[in-house]
């Protein structure tokens, strides 16, 4: 099956997409789907920072959160508005 991954802001334009959809891989938490996506693409590497934020389903997540088959993933860096 598969996972949702949506990046918000700054992130979509340095992944160059606003979505993308990966085979789910089982096991596997928010953070380390973060490392996967690193290791496959340099311009992800933005995603290890700690203050970019893990949604899960619409809900702030912690990172070591169990993702589940068909779960919609974003990452959305802080804001940054004045």
């Amino acid at each position: 099956m598969a996972l949702t991954i949506r990046y918000f802001a700054a992130l979509r334009d340095r992944m160059g997409t606003a979505e993308s959809v990966v085979d789910y891989i089982p096991g596997i938490d928010g953070g380390g789907l973060a490392e996967w996506l690193i290791a496959r693409d340099p311009a992800a590497e933005a995603l290890a920072h700690p203050s970019v934020r893990l949604i899960i389903n619409d809900e702030i997540a912690p990172r070591s959160q169990p993702l589940q088959d068909g779960d919609t993933i974003a990452f959305c860096p802080p804001f940054s508005g004045g």
